[in-house]
């Protein structure tokens, strides 16, 4: 019935289960309200919002503090302790029971450096899309030459706007220049009437004369922050030397990845840019989720102006009473709580896990709809549960991991082996259902060299892909920065790839590798669960002997930084020291040992197969150091802690399901009954899933282990919210 889908997953290595149980079919994320994630920070406090605050009056001024050095001795350090702000904002209550364990690999990447798009989206807004992406290119550009240390002594130093005549638009772009997300690499002046924008590395040729400050009053070229060449908040009252030093929060965000929602906050809260906010883990738009913050020598007042809008960052207006505002879609939400000054800043890696609370709706166990079917769905239901907790789930990467085109890993490859124009082919070449501009657009870019002989005539092959690139560039969506990138180094450079390539930013550059290690790991665990079994260890497993926390040396989650491993031999697997969850399996790298047996040898195999050798894991990292690929470990099976469930009646197909951290607060209950509550009227099934996961395990892979479902959005697409659930998968199946 769901093969077809199946298939997909194993042609990526997810094809094993840890557990017998019957599974169900299940509408996952029908709201995006469905899917709610707490983070787990490393004491075990699960971030919860309990309370809201909103602003003073306006005519309660509150002075900001200035950011002056602390000169204190041990005594005060020693005094710094957490402080409460009020009796309402507690801190948040700890995990039961057994903390998350820590796992190597975190799932979330670094914090984007290079976020080109959301850069051009908000120039945009103020100059238009032409221009905005004309300057963008440009700075990009100079990004790369940077990084190659290049200095053309001809090149363009700076980009002319064209001429605005509102006052406030331009004072908006000076504003935005000297933002975090441009401050780091452009500088504005003023010149002839019109604004012109240089690159960073060319502020020494900058005319003093006509620099302007960005607040309509040229401040002088050191003023980075508009505040007359003072750095920082306005002039205040010292900061106090017995409070510490970040202003710790949660952040509630329905609707918004986090990177988007903390430069909300920091605009709207006129955060230090060079500092902003910090946090531990990336998370997903597609969800509720709430995470620890802090902001350093901040007052709270500042940041509550961001529970006082009424509007979402696109000028939406906000569904303030939390839970999604309509069936599948609704505006974003940002909410801030629970302040306390902490001594330790929020940096990424530095969390335990992730608590998730996720709904499944329209659930089927098969059969007649009859008065035994509450009792058979209640039993089936219980039993999948019961196995999750008690077996945990093959941790695998999920399908997210290979990219929306699933290609991401043969872009891997290609680099692996060292073949630039290889990886940048599959790139650029066509992809199922997008628009007709970019279909049209990578359609000709695959025949730029249709009337040349590449192999006789390089001038003349130069020429086409130098035309080519400069005419389809604004054929790309502004989200795709990978072929926005490779286009704009081959308008200026063509039939240079491994330039092209170097000139995507070092995080999606990882990205592609990281696919492979990814495409290889899985292929391997289910090689050793479908020939060693999910219950116990054996000889030539890999087990971590250590693993230090992050405070301790450790890496924090991720990195080879701290960690242990061996092999397993007789005696150990006699002595029964370790178990199922000790096995881990490398993410292929230079610097990572094996495990013996069959699932080493089929790390060859694999490697074989694609024409890679364990030795260019290491080439990799002398060609781009900043990709280099030195390995890790990851847990073969995970096992959820803190494992909760409910099974659930209800009648409206949408309704919700799950109480939000904000519905509490704003007292909005839940309607939905318990299967033993429920009437016959109430027809359809529903069930609430909880557990807490490390970093760098996948919610998805574990509800794929609940369900016995394939994970793919493909296959949630066709299922159904009310009726049989999988009804469209059987006229599918009948039709072929």
């Amino acid at each position: 019935m769901t093969n077809r889908y199946d298939d997909d997953e194993r042609k990526f290595g997810i094809s094993a289960y840890c557990s017998p149980h019957e599974g169900f079919a299940a509408v996952v994320k029908a709201r995006y309200s469905d899917f709610v994630v707490h983070e787990v920070d490393l004491n075990g406090n699960i971030a919860r919002l309990e309370s809201l605050e909103t602003p003073q009056p306006k005519d309660k001024k509150i002075e900001a503090p200035a950011e002056t050095k602390v000169n204190a001795d041990a005594d005060d350090e020693n005094a710094r302790k957490k402080i409460k702000l009020s009796e309402s904002a507690d801190l948040p209550m700890p995990v039961a029971d057994d903390k998350c364990p820590k796992d190597s690999g975190d799932e979330a990447p670094n914090a984007p450096k290079n976020d080109w798009d959301s850069r051009k989206q908000d120039l945009s807004k103020l100059i238009g899309d032409t221009p905005a992406q004309e300057l963008v290119s440009f700075l990009q550009q100079h990004e790369t030459d940077k990084a190659n240390e290049q200095t053309d002594k001809d090149v363009q130093k700076f980009y002319t706007l064209p001429l605005i005549s509102e006052k406030q638009t331009r004072r908006s772009i000076h504003v935005l220049i000297k933002s975090t997300d441009f401050s780091s690499m452009a500088r504005a002046d003023n010149h002839e009437g019109k604004i012109r924008i240089w690159h960073k590395r060319f502020e020494k040729a900058m005319p003093k004369d006509t620099f302007s400050g960005g607040n309509g009053g040229g401040a002088g070229r050191n003023n980075s922050n508009g505040n007359g060449g003072k750095q920082g908040k306005p002039k205040g009252t010292p900061w106090p030397r017995d409070r510490p030093n970040y202003l710790k929060f949660v952040l509630y965000k329905e609707n918004i990845d986090t990177t988007t929602a903390a430069k909300d906050v920091g605009r709207m809260a006129r955060l230090n840019p060079k500092r902003g906010i910090g946090y531990a883990g990336m998370k997903d738009k597609r969800g509720i989720t709430t995470q620890f913050c802090t902001a350093y020598r901040m007052e709270k007042e500042q940041l509550l102006a961001v529970n006082a809008r009424s509007t979402n960052a696109n000028g939406a207006a906000e569904n303030v009473a939390g839970g999604g505002n309509t069936s599948t879609k609704g505006a974003s939400i940002i909410k801030l709580g629970n302040f306390t000054y902490s001594d330790d800043e929020c940096r990424l890696g530095t969390l335990t896990g992730n608590r998730f609370d996720i709904v499944l709706r329209n659930i089927d166990v098969g059969g007649d709809a009859d008065s035994t079917k509450k009792l058979l769905v209640q039993e089936k239901l219980e039993n999948a549960g019961k196995a999750l907790k008690a077996h945990g789930f093959i941790n695998y990467f999920g399908m997210q991991r290979f990219g929306k085109f699933h290609d991401t890993h043969e872009t891997g490859i290609a680099i692996m082996k060292g073949d630039f124009e290889g990886a940048v082919g599959i790139i650029m070449r066509e992809k199922p259902g997008e628009y007709p501009q970019t279909i049209e657009a990578r359609k000709r870019w695959a025949t730029r060299f249709e009337s040349i002989d590449v192999s006789k005539d390089e001038k003349a092959a130069r020429e086409a892909e130098m035309k080519c690139a400069r005419a389809i560039q604004r054929d790309m969506g502004r989200f795709m920065a990978c072929e926005n990138a490779i286009l704009y180094s081959l308008s200026r450079n063509p039939r240079d790839y491994k330039r092209a390539f170097g000139s995507i930013s070092k995080n999606m550059r990882s990205m592609f590798l990281h696919a492979y290690q990814s495409f290889l790991w899985n292929k391997v665990a289910s090689h050793r669960i479908e020939t060693g079994g999910s219950t116990e260890v054996r000889v030539g497993d890999l087990v971590l002997t250590e693993d230090k926390p992050l405070e301790k040396g450790g890496g924090g989650t991720s990195g080879l930084k701290g960690k242990s491993v061996q092999v397993l031999d007789e005696h150990d697997v006699e002595e029964g020291k370790y178990s199922i969850t000790d096995v881990v399996l490398p993410l292929a790298g230079s610097r990572i040992r094996y495990p013996g047996g069959s699932a080493g040898n089929l790390f060859d195999e694999l490697m074989k197969k694609d024409g890679i050798k364990k030795t260019d894991f290491e080439r990799i990292g002398k060609i781009d150091r900043e990709i280099a690929l030195g390995g890790d470990y990851r847990k073969l099976v995970c096992k959820p802690s803190d494992v909760t469930w409910e099974s659930l009646q209800y009648k409206d197909p949408v309704q919700p399901l799950l109480q939000t951290d904000l519905m509490k607060v704003n007292g909005i209950d839940i309607t939905a009954t318990t299967l033993s509550e429920g009437s016959d009227n109430d027809t359809l099934f529903g069930m609430v899933i909880g557990f807490s996961l490390p970093p760098s395990s996948y919610a998805t892979i574990a509800l794929r282990e609940l369900t016995k479902r394939p994970t793919s959005s493909e296959y949630q697409t066709k299922l159904e919210l009310s009726g049989k659930c999988e009804r469209n998968i059987h006229a599918s199946d009948n039709s072929s």
